[in-house]
């Protein structure tokens, strides 16, 4: 929504009658009323903590302010300046840190593109500690501020000016470029506090002066002091400091959002269980209830009943629905509703309600007016229309014929609208509810609070289901036979309620239902009291059934409570919301309001210049285009979700648009509005772009109308209809379906392999056009679609016409939309066979077209029937039963206006994170083959799922086209980047910004996202290119930038046979404490020959010692026979491991399960003929090597280098070696993921000088000495990366470091790095990685290249070899290492490690 002008709100008194001062907390809520805010703000817990009571002025300050304040009213336009300086000066105390040189304010100018003319402020706020204040350090400037004219809002647009944001935004701009994040924007009887963070939501605090001199205001007063008197800039601990409190309120906000969600939820639970037991009480009363209407569309029904609350909430507040009109409020206000079932519920009881369903009447007829609007003399109510409202979505819920809604209880409305109207946050005596305040709700938090929501689905219970406790948002439900079978399991036991304890804990441990203590706590028999009470809770619960309640009694503890106190508890027959296997499947995750804004402005600024950052990086130059022509843009999102990315373009068009025209002709419009209009002018704007230049597809219908709902209230005004939207957002599957119009008239998805026609002796598709009439109709569809927004949207009658229109273009291509689905969904049942299969399915869709225009009208209709029923048989073939809700998306024909113009001109977006190991199981082999064979060219490969959505986006855009997408950090590495990046640079794209690897904003996930901005227009040499904030020369595929040294590296043969990854030993129960192998081979010798020590990452990562914590049982190789000649070590694995491996799907670790499953057979004959090797572990942010005993079994989590020379572990110790990884590797999170074939053996090793030997000898016996006391490797170089450690054995520890970079410079000859200036600048770098203590960025850079060129080189001298000698293979050729002999690991000594550690995994993982 913009940001209308401040209301001035109704003064209420301070005191009470006898005039005592009200306590801080109500101090706080009194002037918190009497300012208008926007965005994130402290919460009033904060609030109350740093400030138990506000700051008080003394008489003086008061006596002054009265003076300076009716001086001002007497002439405000004279006395605005003194006004001003007052406040400023006197009352703030600003005026030795005050600043308002020219010259300064010129250094802090801000130069917006598009505009010749600067933005500067008025005035800084200083540190009194500046050594220069008329050229203060960014750090140093605590605030800056701009004076406006008397009489200026300073949240509104200013008419009649070039700038279309209003002067705090302008402000905000200003604050952002500097880093500062505060600003004041003082404009006489308006002053703005903004706070704009880099990286973060902006917030505006308004504060009315008008009535200062009156005591009734003087809370607002002390709080405007409190929060911006000179003492909490400079005077206070920086945790106290205003800046340092508001970069907290964001996760304040996060907090309030995630409650808010959680609240939302339980609605929608608690409405879907109402209808479920108004259905099945109809059924035993032989009523219809709910017919064949499926679970599904019971929770869809509900959620959006949750929705149309919330708006009904948000629109009375901002004055979108008339709260102030007596009829409204007694007959259709939700607010109002919520108030008068509260006094009823306290005038009698809550249960009362259930008797009652008047409410849920009133809710309906309320949603009636939203959507139809009421036209009487005494109340007027615009119509707002829209699908969210539209009582046909859900007939049997409130039918449109005149008949009594579907009865839902009073107090289930009761707690619907509470779930939205209050919010309740923190825990324990920090618990408090609180009204939502809308005016401060953003829309992206809106969309986070109802994304989450379509993780869920409605479900019918074949037998009781109950609902277990949990940590919030992760709770689930269960059927009540599996807890009774766990506890008859638990019975047999003689500490049953442990037992129990135990399982339950286990089976349910994602959902955090406790620990085994916890749980068995939470289960102990109550009280006969409590007893009787939790009975009673059951029977209601249970609508009175006293055996299931009975049943249900031995588990009271766990079973979580809904929000009216009762049981979660569902009958057989009953409705519930479980969650669903699709969202969190495709790992969809919502995007926060900062980044989605990021990625639209990076994608749309080319777009909306005629000359910007495709021609030049200087922005002062970018020329913006004409208003007309930014309307024609058509921007996209493939994934649109709840429409984050969506309405970050809506608000990034809008304003340009506005720019734009304020600076041609259309500038007079702007003029000509007054002070109360110019809000709505940028609403207009909004809504323009949002119906001329917005399109959305996502896979789940419910996600497309949350996006209608977000950019509803993004361009709603009053008296206006919801923005058209019908013909923008639609729902489908985004990857699957055509991508251009040649694909339907070759008949084939790839349209290259038409020639399977050529070949047959009648060409199919020879005559589809004329057939068809493909073009003409095409045509047709386009126009009607393109004339939808020249219908005005202003009436309810006129919105009936753009549907009308949108039925007739949709009619207009069925025809090519059927054919389509044919070719599509046949090709996805025979994608298995790749192109081969795609041809069959070409074959089979262009036979139906044949014969549909061989026949006559009678023949056709039959023909139709046909190709639906084929379309049916593969559909199901891919899909199976689930197939039926499932729809491919035909990009050409369900937007033809776009691709008549040859495609979109940027897609932007967040599409899913889903790992490319978890393609096949996740949505099946079908659909991973057709991404392979329809999307990535047939390029085999791991690729993540976005490695096909990036692909996709680019077949949609045209020659101009621009993308701005989010994807995990996976994207620029290994089979993803190959995939996606490498085919798009191969194809010419251009990469022109990235973010490579950072932790994502919000803590809805935990993950590393990268951001990529590519375009298919050329860049000109001095165009922009950014890499991480930096203006770069370019950017390679890696998302790095480009550098001197280009080209692939490759596998060196002299590298072979060295670097080996541990055994995979894939089951638990091959492994046993040290004291348990102790025993074992103390009673018998011969278990020395199968039991070894087991060595992982978390164990040489953080045990001081670097030794394993538990041992492992190793058969090798051999026959069952032999194995049993152990005895109890094989009845450990026979018992522990054999079940688990039954379930394999590859033979041989189901039929040799006393094998490990990755024996690494030539690593142990690698290493047997020495007593130590260099070992590192796989996973992590250290990649260090350590020296350690062979005769143990190594996990495979890590790389085992068949070494004990300390010169090797020197040079893998190296800065050298450790950036060679880093642009050779993956990462999992923010750790490296250590390759040991894309790392060790393309790494052009040096020669191992004696020197270099020294060295590594140096660093082993260190760093054995001090990582005892330190805590182990990770431990010791978090503290090597610390600048603050100076201690002397970690100081050392660098020193060795920079010695043994300097030796490792020496080796590869690289005499003129070490020559220069600053050697290779040692010192604490900033990283991706984190700090850092390494060398430079240049010197990097440059040994990264020289690294590459030695490899491009020796890889050439071996390739020129074998051409000498044919028939030899390289070792890129060869992929496998050459067969060894099989060797056991070398037997240690009796000594068992006494040492233990939390355990792992026993596959090694870090964890």
């Amino acid at each position: 929504m913009a940001r209308s002008a401040p209301t001035v709100r109704t003064r209420t008194r301070p005191y009470n009658s006898r005039g005592t001062p009200p306590d801080g907390r109500q101090q706080h809520k009194e002037w918190l009323a009497l300012v208008s805010i926007d965005g994130p703000f402290l919460p009033l817990s904060t609030l109350t903590c740093v400030w138990p009571r506000l700051d008080a002025l003394d008489e003086a300050a008061r006596r002054l302010l009265r003076q300076a304040h009716r001086a001002w009213q007497s002439d405000p336009q004279r006395i605005h300046g003194d006004w001003i300086r007052h406040l400023l000066g006197s009352l703030l105390g600003w005026a030795d840190a005050l600043h308002e040189e020219p010259d300064l304010l010129a250094r802090l100018a801000f130069h917006e593109s598009g505009h010749q003319e600067p933005l500067t402020p008025s005035f800084a706020l200083t540190s009194p500690d500046t050594h220069d204040p008329t050229a203060p350090e960014p750090s140093e400037i605590a605030l800056l501020g701009l004076v406006c004219a008397p009489g200026t809002v300073p949240t509104a647009r200013q008419p009649g000016t070039a700038w279309a944001e209003s002067p705090a935004d302008q402000l905000a701009r200003m604050c952002r470029h500097h880093g500062t994040g505060l600003g004041l924007v003082a404009a006489g009887r308006w002053w703005t506090l903004v706070w704009a963070p880099r990286d973060a939501p902006t917030s505006y605090v308004t504060f009315d002066t008008a009535d200062w001199a009156s005591a009734a205001d003087r809370p607002v007063v002390r709080a405007f002091l409190s929060l911006l008197c000179r003492r909490r800039f400079f005077s206070v601990p920086n945790d106290e400091t205003l800046s340092h409190l508001l970069s907290h309120a964001e996760d304040e906000t996060e907090d309030l959002t995630e409650s808010l969600g959680r609240q939302v939820k339980e609605a929608v639970d608690l409405l879907v269980a109402a209808i479920g037991r108004t259905d099945q009480e109809a059924r035993g009363s032989n009523r219809p209830g709910l017919g064949r209407e499926p679970a599904a569309e019971v929770y869809k029904a509900a959620l959006s009943t949750q929705m149309r609350i919330l708006f009904v909430f948000f629109a009375e507040e901002r004055g979108l629905l008339p709260a102030d009109n007596p009829l409204y409020v007694s007959a259709y206000s939700a607010g109002a509703l919520c108030v008068d079932l509260e006094a009823q519920a306290r005038a009698t009881s809550e249960e009362d309600l259930e008797q009652s369903h008047a409410a849920w009447h009133r809710l309906v007829a309320l949603f009636r007016a939203v959507y139809q609007g009421v036209d009487h003399p005494r109340l007027q109510v615009c119509g707002y229309d829209g699908s969210l409202f539209d009582p046909r979505r859900h007939p049997w819920l409130e039918p449109g014929d005149g008949s009594s809604p579907w009865p839902v209880d009073d107090r289930t409305v009761l707690h619907m609208l509470r779930a939205v109207q209050f919010v309740t946050v923190g825990r324990g005596r920090t618990r408090e509810r609180r009204r939502t305040a809308f005016g401060q709700l953003s829309i992206s938090q809106i969309g986070h609070v109802y994304e989450g929501l379509l993780e869920y689905e409605g479900r019918r219970a074949a037998d009781p289901v109950v609902g277990l406790i949990g940590k919030p948002g992760r709770e689930i439900q269960v059927e009540l036979a599996e807890l009774e079978r766990l506890a008859a399991e638990a019975a047999q036991h003689p500490d049953a309620p442990g037992r129990l304890a135990a399982a339950l804990a286990d089976r349910y441990k994602k959902s955090g239902l406790g620990t085994p203590k916890a749980v068995e706590r939470a289960l102990r028999p109550p009280e006969t009291s409590e007893r009787e009470e939790a009975r009673r809770k059951l029977l209601a619960g249970t609508n009175g059934d006293l055996g299931l309640a009975e049943r249900l009694l031995p588990f009271n503890g766990i079973i979580r409570r809904d929000l009216r106190g009762l049981p979660v508890v569902v009958s057989p027959g009953g409705l519930y919301v479980g969650r669903s296997s699709t969202r969190r499947t495709t790992g969809a995750h919502y995007t926060p309001e900062e980044l989605a804004a990021e990625v639209a402005r990076g994608a749309l600024e080319p777009l909306v210049h005629s000359y910007g950052p495709l021609q030049t990086a200087d922005r002062n130059t970018w020329v913006l285009k004409p208003s007309s022509e930014i309307l024609r843009l058509k921007i996209a999102d493939l994934a649109c979700g709840s429409g984050a990315f969506l309405v970050a373009a809506c608000r990034y068009l809008a304003e340009m648009l506005l720019k734009s025209r304020a600076r041609g002709q259309q500038g007079k419009f702007l003029r000509e509005t007054t002070d109360a209009n110019a809000d709505r002018t940028i609403l207009r704007a909004r809504r323009e772009i949002a119906e001329r230049c917005l399109y959305g597809v996502d896979i789940n219908p419910l996600a497309v109308e949350l996006a209608k709902f977000a950019l509803w209230l993004e361009t709603v005004e009053p008296g206006m209809p919801f923005t058209f939207l019908d013909d923008r957002l639609l729902d489908g599957d985004s990857l699957v379906g055509l991508a251009s119009y040649a694909q339907l008239e070759a008949m084939h998805l790839l349209p290259g392999r038409r020639r399977v026609h050529d070949r047959s002796p009648v060409d199919f598709t020879a005559t589809v056009p004329q057939l068809t009439g493909f073009g003409g109709n095409v045509e047709r569809a386009a126009r009607l679609r393109s004339s939808i927004v020249d219908i005005p949207g202003t009436s309810l009658v006129a919105l009936e016409e753009k549907r009308r229109v949108l039925r007739e273009a949709k009619e207009a291509v069925a025809l090519q939309e059927r054919v389509a689905n044919l070719l599509v969904t046949a090709s996805l049942d025979r994608a298995a066979r790749g192109g081969s299969g795609f041809d069959d399915a070409s074959v089979l869709a262009a036979d139906h077209v044949r014969r549909w225009g061989k026949s006559d009208p009678a023949g056709r209709a039959e023909v139709e029937r046909q190709m639906d029923e084929a379309t049916r048989r593969g559909t199901r073939g891919a899909l199976g039963a689930d197939g039926d809700a499932w729809k491919p998306f035909h990009w050409p024909y369900r937007f033809p206006e776009v691709f008549r113009q040859g495609g979109f001109d940027a897609v932007i977006g967040n599409p899913p994170f889903l790992g490319g190991q978890r393609l096949t199981g996740s949505l099946g082999k079908s659909f991973r083959d057709y991404y392979v064979t329809g999307i990535g060219r047939s390029a085999r490969g791991s690729a993540d799922l976005v490695a096909y959505f990036l692909l996709r986006a680019h077949d949609l855009l045209n020659e101009r086209g621009q993308t701005g997408l989010i994807a995990t950090n996976t994207l620029a590495q290994g089979d993803t980047r190959e995939v996606g990046l490498d085919c798009l640079v191969a194809d010419g794209v251009e990469l022109r910004q990235a973010v490579k690897s950072a932790p994502w904003p919000s803590r809805s996930a935990v993950l590393e996202y990268c951001a990529v901005w590519t375009s298919r227009a050329a860049v000109s040499p001095g165009g922009l290119r950014v890499a991480d904030g930096v203006e770069v020369a370019g950017l390679t595929s890696s998302l790095d930038a480009v550098s001197r040294v280009t080209g692939a590296a490759h596998r060196l043969a002299e590298n072979q046979g060295i670097a080996f990854i541990g055994s995979y030993v894939l089951g638990l129960g091959f492994t046993m404490q040290p004291q348990a192998a102790e025993v074992l081979i103390a009673q018998d010798e011969r278990y020395r020959k199968v039991l070894f020590p087991y060595l992982n990452g978390q164990d040489l990562n953080s045990r001081p010692d670097g030794s394993a914590s538990r041992w492992v049982i190793n058969f090798h190789d051999w026959r069952e026979e032999r194995a049993k000649e152990f005895p109890a070590a094989y009845e450990q694995v026979r018992r522990l491991v054999k079940p688990e491996r039954e379930k394999s799907n590859r033979p041989v670790r189901r039929e040799k399960w006393w094998w490990f499953a990755e024996r690494a057979k030539g690593l142990y004959a690698a290493t047997e003929r020495t007593d130590r090797t260099l070992v590192i572990t796989l996973v992590s942010k250290v990649v260090m090597p350590v020296m350690v005993p062979t005769g143990q079994v190594f996990a495979h989590k890590l790389c085992v280098f068949a070494s004990d020379d300390s010169a090797m572990l020197a040079l893998l110790s190296s800065a050298p070696h450790y950036w060679w990884a880093i642009s050779r590797s993956s990462t999992m999170k923010a750790d490296l993921n250590y390759s040991p074939s894309d790392v060790f053996e393309t790494l052009p090793r040096p020669e191992l000088t004696p020197p270099l030997r020294e060295a590594g000898h140096r660093l082993d016996t260190h760093r054995r000495a001090i990582m005892p006391a330190r805590g182990g490797l990770t431990a010791t170089y978090n503290l090597v990366h610390d600048e603050k450690c100076t201690d002397p054995d970690i100081t050392e520890l660098r020193t060795i470091h920079r010695t043994i970079d300097e030796e490792v410079a020496r080796a590869y000859g690289w005499h003129d790095l070490l020559d220069q200036p600053g050697g290779l600048d040692h010192g604490f770098q900033d990283t991706r990685q984190g700090p850092r203590y390494t060398v430079g960025p240049v010197a990097r850079q440059e040994i990264l290249d020289r690294l590459l060129e030695e490899n491009q080189r020796r890889y050439a001298v071996e390739t020129n070899s074998r051409d000498a000698a044919p028939g030899q293979l390289s070792f890129e050729e060869e992929r496998q290492p050459t067969a060894v002999t099989r060797a056991a690991p070398k037997r240690r000594p009796a000594s068992v490690p006494s040492q233990s550690s939390p355990t792992s995994s026993p596959d090694g993982a870090v964890r």
